[in-house]
Formats: structure tokens, sequence, C-alpha cells
């Protein structure tokens, strides 16, 4: 499977506020891609997509797409974050009147690296809540699935539907079954929000130059634009996989939204990090009369040995999984009497 991250955007307000503000803190910053401006605890924006993307090696190739303006920037990134240099797209435009847009960036990668897989697409300038999410479950959700593949999340109250891209779930088989880019709230009662995240079937990638063709505005050359006219005009089914965190995409906001979100994750992560840890020790016993199982209904007489023990340590999780134990929990049997043997002694 192929990534290809968006960085390529030319998000003039919030660099413009970054060069007016007078504060002095931001004054080491003007110029720099919003995907390379600082993120939760300091780390750039970009950095992180790329340490969730490359942890675990799930992806054949990873390539990003800039524009001719910031190009530079993200080759100097790229050194030093052990990035292929080799995969950064340029996609040769220098302002925002000359901008492509992100689903022209996207296809010019398709064709320039003559991909011919499934492929995951994300946006580079977007602060997410979890840093530590896996993105395995989502790959192997894609897999499961036979369709694309979108990634959404439960608004926050504050978050108005006219700032995202809202999708309508069928909550028996999650296909999406209505995509509305940027609705007035009386619209929907929908508060699903879906970002720039998602996973794309190999057959599904001539899709995008029959959508370009008919979409030569470039303010329409939107991935929000793409999925509404994929979800609602055409037979290609897409799923929709709902995470436990919140995403803002920084593109076109100002210097006050960008600190607002940032605050606000860098408050949740937080709160993550403060959840409840319960330890517990079960110590060893050594009885004296009698046996628990025996025929005596389980009377003894018994006491604890303050230096033997098995401890426990459980945590808040977002997922839970049932992991048999491969000796005492077995899964597989050799025939229907050995399942018949083990389930009457093991229960």
């Amino acid at each position: 499977m192929i990534c290809i991250i968006l960085v390529a955007g030319h998000g003039i307000l919030l660099e413009k506020e970054i060069k007016k503000d007078s504060s002095g803190r931001y004054t080491n910053l003007q110029g720099v891609p919003k995907a390379l401006l600082p993120g939760v605890g300091g780390r750039k924006i970009l950095t992180f997509w790329w340490d969730a993307l490359n942890t675990r090696q799930l992806f054949s190739d990873v390539y990003l797409v800039t524009n001719a303006d910031k190009y530079k920037h993200f080759e100097r990134w790229a050194t030093a974050h052990d990035f292929p240099v080799e995969n950064i797209v340029n996609d040769g435009s220098t302002t925002f009147e000359a901008r492509l847009g992100s689903v022209a960036d996207f296809e010019l990668v398709l064709r320039n690296k003559r991909v011919n897989d499934d492929v995951m697409v994300v946006a580079g300038d977007m602060l997410f809540q979890d840093q530590k999410f896996d993105l395995s479950q989502v790959l192997d959700y894609f897999k499961l699935k036979d369709g694309e593949l979108a990634i959404y999340y439960e608004m926050e109250p504050s978050e108005r539907t006219e700032s995202r891209g809202i999708v309508e779930v069928e909550k028996t088989t999650n296909r999406i079954s209505r995509f509305l880019e940027k609705p007035a709230a009386d619209r929907t009662t929908s508060r699903l929000a879906s970002v720039v995240f998602y996973c794309f079937r190999r057959k599904t990638l001539e899709t995008f130059p029959q959508f370009l063709a008919q979409h030569p505005d470039v303010n329409s050359r939107v991935f929000g634009q793409y999925m509404s006219w994929l979800v609602n005009e055409t037979d290609l089914p897409v799923y929709g996989m709902k995470l436990p965190t919140g995403f803002q995409l920084i593109g076109q906001v100002g210097l006050a939204d960008y600190e607002k979100w940032l605050g606000f994750f860098s408050s949740k992560q937080y709160e993550q990090a403060a959840r409840k840890v319960i330890t517990a020790r079960a110590y060893a016993r050594i009885g004296l009369i009698g046996n628990p199982s025996d025929g005596f209904y389980g009377k003894t007489i018994s006491m604890t040995i303050a230096n033997f023990w098995a401890e426990v340590t459980i945590s808040e999780s977002e997922r839970v999984v049932l992991t048999p134990n491969p000796l005492c929990d077995p899964t597989q049997f050799g025939s229907l009497s050995d399942l018949h043997c083990q389930s009457r002694k093991e229960g």
C-alpha cells in the first residue's frame, strides 16, 4: 500500500498573521509551511504524521506533494527526519492563485510516480488529538471492506458543520449514505466530521482524472468536493470508520484559531496522560487443611505469603482486545472428541 501526504496548500492567512504578530513569539516561524509549524508538545505537525506512518513499515512507499514556494523547507525536513527526498513531488505552483487543488496534487503524484496500488491519503498540516493512535487498525478495517474508506470523528460542541465535511453513516453497515461538504446546520443532524484521511482501492484511482475533467475550477478540486461527488453521484461504496480522536486542519485558519486548537489538543493529551492507573496484587496462598475443589464444600484453613504475588496493572484504553492464552484457552482442536474432553476438563 502507498501513502500520499498533502502539503501543497498556500494557506496565506496564517502566514500573514504570523508575519504581522507583534508579540515576538512567532518571529522564527515567518515563512514556515503550515505542516512544519509546532504541534502538540512543540514537535512539527508533519513529524507526528511521519512517525505514525513510518513506525511499523505499513507502506511500501510514502510520497509527499508540496509546492515550489515551500519545496526547500520540506527538502530540509526530509533530510533531518530520514524521509526519502526523491519521494517529494513539486507541483510547480508558487502562489495561492496558481494552486492546483488537493485532488489535482494527489493525481499528480499518481501519474508522476506511476502508482498502481491501494492508497492512503492524509493532510500533513492536520493536528490530531491522540498522538499514539494506531494506523494499522485503519488499514485492517479498509482491507475488511470492499470499498473506499473515510475516517470521521464526532465533533466537539464548539465545532460548526460549516467548517467540515459531514457524513451520514448507515448504522448496520457503516457505509456512508451521504457526504455534505461544509453544510449549514439545518441541512443535516449529523455531527460526524470527515477529514482528509482516506483509503482508496487501486481500481478507484481511475476516477480522479474523470473528476478533474468534470471540475475544471480549482475551487472545486478539493477532497471534500471529490468525496461528495464519489458518495452522492457514483455507485462506488464508501465506508466510514470512526476514530476516538479529533482532527483539525489548519490550512485556512488564522493565528488565533491555530493557537486555540493547539491549546485544545494539548489539554486533551494531558487528560489522556492523566487517566487513572490501577495496580493490584493477589498474594500466594498456602492451604493447611482442606481443598477448595474437593468434596468438603470448599472449606479450607489457609494463609497468604507476603513475599510471593501476582500483580496486575490496568489503565483505560480506547479498545478492548481479548487475547486467548495459547495453552489454557485453546481455539483449535484435533477433533470433536478433543474439544469435548477439553471442555469437560477445563470448562
